[in-house]
């Protein structure tokens, strides 16, 4: 048995901790306290919990007003220790005081040092196991209690804290100052949170009797307010849809200067990376704005769906993270319609399919053992698969009944601990329909179907079968979902929309038809997670009526087709006419679909090496977009829409990279220079769209403005947006030269930390930087291993994208080193390596032949 996967007794279970520690910038140690209260349901000799890289250098336990002395043995393996006793702990109370020591984590986990440039300070991320580093603890989600927090820093820091702050207590050296933190709710240890630092926030309100602030970085507190305000917003509609009032007696979230994850809904106080909680409204996009509201509503959404009912285990961490991911679009597409958020949906759902059509996936239900086990599940089959099978568990149900079941899920489970089973049941009672056995096909098994339609009349034929993205893959192992369908459909009396649930093999679907049927697609919406295989008959329908398709369908049609070409299905000359016929669309959310996919193609041909082709394609894109780009123009216009905004940034990527026109190049490259002379020059939707085009043609020159601008901008504290679109383009430069710059960046610290993991997956996947990027990966590999568990997961699974040649080198590198960890990732890098090859094989003359015609 794997040591780390030892689970604690269950004899002691604490009810509250009392931590005291002094911890402050500029030392690498901390020290402390913790005075655990217990209640003993089983006598014992010992008492078991979690401590990692900490020394304990006192051990007592009072009870019945006597005291005890512990002797400490610690299991490094487990990361435990066993305070042991020389007589038998009786049934009843007990305090366990634990006097310990530790150092300031140098990666992302723990208690660390979040830096970026000159800003500072001490923080926490505890999930998934890593309270146990900054404090012993009984570090498993049932072991729910209350914190309470007594922090001694510096006297010019300010600390925040999951409970609320009570008082603040000078130094008599003047050298100090202790803040003393009421106790939070039950909660698990995962959701425990400091901030140490120069931070300040938005001024306080209470809603619904609950105080909020969104904090910063000192001088950034203006920044804070969109999110503030969208929280204020958010906090009532949470509360109405759970029929649960916020639980904690505070809500804070803030923003550090280094965090591995996008945030963490620690209880009261939420930890997010600058760019998704902070923005300058006059220089931010569209869609930075967008992403924060999301990215709020998700971590909000926890407050309720895995802070106040949290999982029994980590196998089931799908139901905290599909739920408030899924709950999030509902939220802010309830509050902003107009923000259109399910259509942004689309790419993650379409990434999700991806991934789940490989043998290698894992079910959105997994068992899971220990921390770099549970470190794998948080990936796209645990968010946006879980996120759409959740909203297509609803639309099924229907929306007040899916939300009955679970207001009276959330009062059982209240402060308590819960499993998919037990949300299934008051789902099941509040719909009468059978949740359990949909739900137990959808998240129990891996992967999911594909529907191959077929028309007789009125009657839809539909067959299941389970969909590879592999020609060679094994499609038939018995697999069945409940599948519940959505069909939208016109006759000659309009579009109409008919619902059934489909539990076997093969099965019809009766359509009401007033005389001939125009057109039938078989994912309403695209809410449904599968794919549709429709025969020819159908495809000609549905191609000669896309206007009538929602952009969803427009966009799940191109997914699905590109995916039967990928798996031997189709040919690539079929997608490409269907790709062409959806280029005519000028919504915005489709058209970025189809300029992405573009940028697919473009790498398939750079990878053929015919130049003619790759001439024919640039031709082929300049004539498709070169007319709605002259209409829109590359400045913004006066009141005009949203669509023709984002259309706009769209097309002028498409035009630039993808098309290489040099007059679109020349004017992004002018554009770029504005930008970073003034950024509220340029529009902000178009700002990080022309900076990275030109960086993209960009030489030594432009790279050092690039890095200079990045610097004084992080210098001067402007906003993240604008300071990472500069930070985000550095991949995008192509000279050899410049790309050995971007690392020997990373190697000065010159970047920030956090920028490590998603700037090195980046560069993976480019061609003119992998293999250099690979190199770098072997070289670096143990400092990159302290950004966490999960970064190593995604940079393992992103040498997928390494080209062919590379494969027996990652797997001589791989099996030296990891040891255990990342072993989905790390399957999956070479399933997707070895379909890349196939895929560009089988395809590349009938692409060549397909553009050369054009």
């Amino acid at each position: 048995m794997n040591p780390k996967a030892y689970r604690l007794p269950t004899h002691a279970l604490p009810r509250r901790y009392d931590i005291d520690i002094d911890a402050r910038l500029g030392r690498e140690e901390f020290g402390g306290k913790v005075a655990i209260q217990l209640d003993i349901n089983e006598a014992c000799e010992a008492i078991e919990l979690h401590a990692r890289e900490l020394e304990i250098t006192d051990a007592r336990l009072t009870l019945d007003g006597k005291e005890l002395k512990g002797k400490v043995e610690p299991n490094k393996e487990s990361e435990m220790v066993a305070i042991e006793f020389e007589e038998t702990i009786p049934v009843g109370q007990a305090t366990l005081n634990l006097t310990f020591e530790g150092k300031i984590a140098t990666g992302l986990e723990g208690l660390y040092l979040a830096q970026d440039g000159p800003e500072k300070c001490l923080c926490t991320q505890c999930e998934e196991t890593d309270a146990r580093a900054i404090f012993p603890c009984f570090d498993e989600p049932t072991f729910k209690a209350q914190f309470a927090w007594k922090v001694t820093t510096a006297p010019d820091a300010t600390v925040l804290a999951n409970g609320p702050l009570v008082s603040t207590t000078d130094g008599d050296d003047g050298k100090s100052k202790t803040w003393e933190f009421a106790a939070s709710r039950p909660m698990s240890s995962y959701l425990v949170a400091l901030v140490i630092g120069d931070v300040s926030g938005t001024p306080e309100e209470v809603v619904n009797g609950t105080p909020i602030r969104v904090w910063s970085m000192t001088g950034k507190e203006q920044m804070g307010q969109f999110a503030h305000d969208y929280t204020k917003r958010l906090l009532p509609w949470f509360e109405d849809y759970f029929g649960v009032p916020y639980h904690f007696d505070k809500y804070d979230q803030a923003a550090v200067p280094g965090f591995a994850a996008g945030a963490m809904e620690n209880s009261g106080l939420v930890l997010f990376r600058q760019q998704y909680l902070l923005m300058n409204p006059q220089t931010a996009s569209w869609q930075a704005e967008k992403v924060i509201a999301h990215v709020v509503a998700h971590e909000f959404a926890h407050m309720w769906f895995g802070n106040l009912v949290t999982m029994k285990w980590w196998d089931d961490l799908w139901l905290n993270e599909s739920f408030a991911e899924w709950v999030s679009y509902k939220a802010v597409n309830a509050l902003n319609p107009d923000y259109k958020l399910w259509n942004d949906f689309q790419a993650g759902k379409n990434s999700a399919l991806v991934s789940d059509a490989l043998e290698s996936t894992h079910p959105i239900y997994s068992h899971v053992e220990t921390a770099a086990e549970i470190a794998e599940l948080f990936d796209n089959i645990t968010y946006e698969k879980g996120c759409a099978v959740m909203r297509m568990l609803e639309n099924f149900l229907g929306e007040e009944a899916f939300r009955s079941g679970l207001r009276t899920y959330m009062k059982e489970f209240s402060e308590s601990n819960a499993a998919g089973a037990d949300l299934w049941r008051h789902l099941q009672k509040a719909a009468g329909q059978p949740v359990t056995d949909i739900m137990e096909s959808w998240v129990n098994q891996e992967g999911y179907p594909v529907l191959k339609l077929s028309l007789d009349g009125a009657i839809l034929n539909v067959s299941q079968q389970r969909f590879f993205s592999s020609p060679t893959a094994s499609g038939e192992r018995g697999q069945l979902w409940h599948m519940p369908l959505v069909v939208r459909y016109e006759d000659d009396k309009g579009v109409h929309q008919t619902r059934s649930l489909l539990a076997e093999r093969d099965g019809t679907v009766k359509l009401e038809v007033a005389g001939s049927i125009k057109w039938c697609y078989a994912n309403s919406d695209e809410i449904g997670f599968y794919r549709q295989n429709p025969d020819a008959s159908i495809l000609k329908g549905v191609l000669a009526n896309l206007d009538k398709l929602t952009p969803l369908e427009q966009m799940g049609l191109l997914s699905d087709q590109w995916a039967l070409v990928r798996n031997g299905t189709n040919k690539i000359t079929g997608v490409l006419d269907v790709l062409a016929a959806i280029s005519m669309i000028d919504e915005y959310s489709v058209l970025r679909s189809v300029v992405g996919r573009l940028h697919g193609i473009e790498e398939l041909l750079e990878s053929a090496g015919d130049e003619d082709a790759l001439r024919k394609f640039r031709s082929h894109v300049k004539d498709v977009f070169q007319a709605k780009l002259d209409r829109l123009g590359y400045e913004p216009k006066e009141e005009e829409t949203q669509n023709n905004a984002q259309s706009r940034a769209a097309l002028i990527d498409a035009m630039v990279t993808l098309a290489q026109d040099e007059s679109a190049i020349k004017k992004a490259t002018e554009w770029a220079d504005k930008e970073a002379e003034d950024s509220h020059s340029v529009d902000g939707n178009l700002a990080g769209t022309f900076v990275s085009a030109a960086a993209q043609f960009g030489d030594k020159d432009r790279f050092e403005k690039y890095v200079k601008t990045y610097e004084d901008r992080r210098e001067a504290g402007v906003s993240p947006q604008e300071t990472n679109r500069y930070l985000n383009s550095l991949p995008n430069f192509r000279k050899p030269e410049l790309v050995k710059k971007v690392f020997k960046l990373l190697d000065d610290k010159v970047l920030p930390q956090e920028s490590r993991g998603p700037i090195l997956s980046t560069m993976l996947g480019h061609t003119h930087s992998q293999e250099e990027a690979w190199d770098y990966l072997k070289k670096n590999w143990v400092p990159l291993r302290s950004l966490g568990d999960m970064w190593t997961n995604f940079l393992v699974e992103a040498t997928g994208d390494l080209p062919a040649s590379k494969r027996a080198d990652i797997v001589e590198f791989y099996d030296k080193t990891l040891n255990g960890l990342a072993e989905k990732s790390y399957a999956r890098a070479l399933e997707i390596l070895d379909q890349q090859e196939e895929f560009k094989t089988r395809t590349k003359d009938d692409l060549i032949s397909w553009f050369k015609s054009q």
